[in-house]
């Protein structure tokens, strides 16, 4: 499950990272790739790949929300495999491990602040 997590996280960093908008009027504008602003591109160069990363940005964001539904669909298949009653005690189990997930998160906060100081 983590591991799922991880990987629609990291999906999705990618493809926001790759996000870019484009007007008939205007050039096309984006966010370059770490490091690329350092190797002194030209501006064809820069548009060329603003417009490479909007051409794959829509197909990339249309891959994640396929791989969620996917997910969403295996997640359901596993859980009609379980009795009511272990559902019953996942839904339990799962809100419990959410709560202790957020009193980590909580008590983790003051401690980063303090270091801050």
């Amino acid at each position: 499950m983590l591991r799922s997590v991880c990987f629609g996280g990291l999906l999705l960093l990618l493809a926001g990272g790759f996000l870019v908008a484009q007007d008939a009027d205007k050039k096309a504008t984006g966010r370059l790739p770490n490091n690329y602003g350092k190797l002194g591109l030209t501006d064809a160069q820069r548009q060329k790949i603003y417009s490479t990363q909007a051409k794959y940005g829509e197909q990339i964001d249309a891959l994640i929300k396929q791989v969620e539904e996917l997910r969403q669909k295996r997640d359901a298949e596993i859980e009609a495999v379980l009795t009511p009653e272990q559902r019953e005690n996942l839904k339990k189990l799962t809100a419990e491990t959410a709560k202790k997930s957020a009193a980590k998160k909580s008590a983790d906060k003051p401690e980063e602040s303090k270091k801050n100081e």
